[in-house]
């Protein structure tokens, strides 16, 4: 989609440094006047309004990580507003670029969105020049419905790379609150307790063995997991390894507290390739469904890759339903 004007230049506020003009791929036409602040921290004079903003209109796209009153704002949280010329908010983006996304050079993008399409561009243009240096790309979800912001978003460069499935079943749901189904002969499922390093080291190198043939799927590090085991989401007694009869991990799972009250997150199903076929992916959903059902959560949530057949069979036939189909688009930088 080709801009109606050329030469588009917008003021862009980093602290007190105003820039630029907007590179070839990211301009796009606009009306009226706009400024883009950048927002350093939770004292910025727009911060209130951002975060309120992002609370009102971020689920419309996306609920994964809606900036709250912990938001970092900063380098590792990068946020922009657009100020249009009667003081309202038009629009905000902002991404996160933890240590796990850095590493894998990527950075997605928490909010982005806008009340006037021709809002996109700018907004674009601020949030991949704060992330560049960081990361090869930026990407973010969408639901698949909003085809006219996808178009809008495709006409500044971004592409589509996979379709998600968010998932969700009560925990009463087939193998839920009953006995989880028998593990093969010579299986062992172990806790993975917080001081364990040992057992910490050998989910992390599981599940990204397990993981790295999946879309999508980023390299968890050491560090990333003990940034989750202190976090509000962290789930104690909900972090498994699975043993092979060999007594070498094969298997993993993890628990958490999903962001809606009430519901169970579940994430790192993996399975190792040799060690499939035998029922150990179902025994480990029915154990968090059990486990979760015995922390009083009545329902529980997952996310799988579209184009993940084998899993969706699984997830399907314990009970979970499919949600509004998420498409994963990502810009190069």
């Amino acid at each position: 989609m080709k801009s109606q004007i050329r030469g588009v230049r917008i003021r862009v506020q980093f602290g007190f440094q105003r820039i630029t003009t907007l590179p070839e791929w990211a301009r796009w036409p606009y009306h009226g006047h706009m400024r883009m602040e950048y927002i350093d921290s939770a004292r910025h004079p727009v911060a209130a309004d951002f975060l309120a903003y992002c609370g009102a209109h971020g689920r419309e796209h996306d609920e994964s990580n809606i900036p709250g009153a912990d938001w970092g704002f900063g380098n590792d949280a990068p946020s922009f507003a657009a100020i249009e010329e009667n003081g309202s908010m038009g629009g905000v983006a902002c991404a996160l670029l933890t240590p796990a996304y850095r590493a894998a050079r990527r950075a997605r993008a928490a909010v982005l969105h806008a009340l006037d399409e021709s809002r996109y561009g700018p907004l674009v243009a601020a949030l991949s020049g704060a992330v560049r240096t960081a990361a090869d790309d930026l990407f973010l979800f969408l639901p698949r419905r909003l085809k006219r912001t996808r178009n809008v978003l495709e006409g500044l460069g971004f592409a589509y790379e996979r379709t998600a499935y968010p998932m969700t079943a009560p925990t009463d749901a087939p193998g839920g609150a009953s006995a989880p189904s028998a593990l093969p002969p010579g299986y062992a499922l172990c806790l993975v307790e917080p001081g364990d390093a040992a057992a910490l080291a050998a989910f992390v190198d599981v599940r990204n063995r397990n993981f790295r043939e999946l879309k999508g799927a980023t390299a968890a590090r050491a560090e990333d997991l003990a940034a989750f085991i202190a976090s509000p989401e962290f789930m104690p007694g909900g972090m498994f390894l699975l043993r092979a009869p060999d007594g070498r991990p094969c298997a993993t799972l993890a628990l958490s507290r999903d962001l809606d009250e009430g519901t169970a997150s579940i994430g790192a199903i993996s399975v190792e390739r040799d060690h499939r076929g035998k029922g150990l992916a179902r025994f480990l959903l029915r154990t968090a469904l059990s486990r979760a059902a015995a922390e009083g959560f009545l329902r529980a949530s997952l996310s799988v890759n579209a184009d993940n057949e084998t899993a969706l069979r699984l997830y399907r036939s314990e009970g979970f339903v499919e949600g509004a189909s998420m498409d994963c688009l990502s810009l190069r930088l």
